[in-house]
């Protein structure tokens, strides 16, 4: 899965490429006035999608968005590997300790749950 953009709709404004702390999106041809999303960098996290002012950037079918990620301290080890995945500093605390998630910070992309070694990290979804 991945998010794409519609090349018919894409203006080029480059807004989501400036967004994606992930480097997903890049532009697509010589004069940066068309972009597209790297299916094997994107996290679906749709930090792009909510930048896209005229709505060029299309959820893979099957999309769920991610309302909460939290962090359950009874299996959090705190190994620490949430927060070294985490573009956003998002996972705080200290190692060997439970961590938690700054819902502030955290834009809901779920990678750092796909990284836990432990399944300490429960997704919700909207």
């Amino acid at each position: 899965m991945a998010f794409r953009i519609d090349e018919n709709t894409c203006v080029g404004c480059g807004g989501c490429a400036f967004t994606c702390l992930f480097g997903a999106v890049a532009a697509a041809n010589d004069d940066a006035s068309l972009y597209s999303i790297d299916p094997s960098v994107c996290v679906d996290c749709s930090q792009c999608a909510g930048m896209c002012p005229v709505g060029a950037i299309i959820a893979p079918d099957g999309y769920k968005k991610i309302s909460k990620v939290t962090i359950v301290p009874e299996k959090c080890k705190g190994c620490s590997l949430c927060s070294r995945v985490c573009k956003a500093g998002a996972p705080k605390g200290k190692v060997k300790e439970p961590f938690e998630i700054d819902q502030e910070k955290c834009f809901r992309c779920g990678l750092c749950a796909t990284k836990c070694r432990f399944e300490a990290i429960e997704v919700e979804y909207a």
